[in-house]
């Protein structure tokens, strides 16, 4: 059942009107299903059925058509348990329609209701609230993100190196995500802020310039935390270089110190018949001893240069 709201200073739920084709005295809003609008007879008569809108809705756009404002919202999952918000809305010069499945619109024209008030009520005042609205949350995501990165970078410094490949990507794929919302959400400012069809005043002009800072600002955040993930991966390299370097050193030492015996093995493994240490009585111990001394000699060279460093 589509719902109506009238653009009071303060949002106001509205019955049906009985003909959907009649002008409101005051500018309105539409929330209706794809079915709904597919049956319209004002969206069908004046905008709706020149639109290509089976397709399914993948980013956030605006499309400046004849006589209205046509575009899509696709919002990004700020949780582990929700999916991507996707929706439609078209702009005339009196009412805006929004068309989803859920209830996602309802629910911020709710939130909306309460918490917005303005002495000069508009359908440009309520879409650039609508679009504060969207992102009123968004810097606190970024900076659980951020939450995120840091303690990550406290367990690859504490030597913690599991899985963080896994941890550090999905922190990236969010970012990106983000980003590319951002830079959407951009475009469809600077397409209001065209005002091709008249629709907004110079006030609610200003208003839209406002929330495109507001999003320039989220999207350089999103940019840091992108570098910010960089030089953490880079963090992570260094470490696992100074671990396989450590690793490296003990097998340098270990090889080092039984050099000298794999000499005298592969000495006295030869068959000369004619060596005076075969025929010796205390060869046998010769040998041994001549292998300690050799393991003594090596050690105490790499203790000392150790000791000089």
């Amino acid at each position: 059942m589509a719902v109506y709201y009238s653009i009071r200073p303060q949002l106001a739920e509205i019955p049906a009107p009985e003909n959907e084709d009649s002008q409101s005295s005051l500018p309105h809003i539409i929330i209706m299903t794809p079915e709904e609008a597919a049956n319209g007879t004002f969206l069908q008569t004046n905008m709706y059925a020149k639109l290509e809108h089976s397709q399914e809705v993948r980013f956030c756009k605006a499309e400046a058509h004849k006589d209205f404002l046509y575009g899509t919202f696709v919002i990004p999952p700020k949780s582990n348990n929700r999916e991507k918000i996707a929706f439609r809305y078209l702009i005339a010069k009196d009412r805006i329609v929004f068309i989803e499945d859920g209830g996602f619109v309802k629910h911020m024209i709710d939130k909306m209701q309460q918490a917005i008030l303005r002495e000069n009520p508009g359908i440009g005042f309520f879409f650039s609230d609508f679009l504060d609205m969207l992102i009123s949350e968004d810097l606190l995501y970024l900076t659980e993100i951020e939450n995120q990165i840091a303690h990550l970078e406290d367990e690859v410094l504490a030597g913690t190196l599991e899985n963080f490949n896994h941890k550090i990507m999905a922190c990236r794929r969010k970012i990106l995500v983000c980003s590319h919302y951002y830079l959407q959400l951009s475009d469809i400012s600077n397409i209001l802020q065209q005002n091709d069809h008249g629709f907004f005043t110079r006030n609610e002009l200003a208003s839209f310039r406002l929330f495109s800072e507001r999003v320039g600002r989220l999207h350089e955040e999103a940019l840091m935390l992108r570098e910010y993930s960089t030089q953490l991966r880079e963090v992570y390299q260094a470490q696992i270089d100074i671990r396989q370097n450590k690793i490296m050193k003990i097998l340098t030492v270990v090889t080092t110190i039984f050099l000298p015996l794999t000499l005298i093995v592969g000495w006295y493994g030869m068959n000369f018949t004619g060596m005076p240490e075969l025929h010796w009585r205390y060869g046998y111990p010769f040998v041994i001893i001549l292998s300690l001394v050799s393991i003594g000699i090596c050690v105490w060279s790499i203790y000392r240069k150790r000791i000089r460093k």
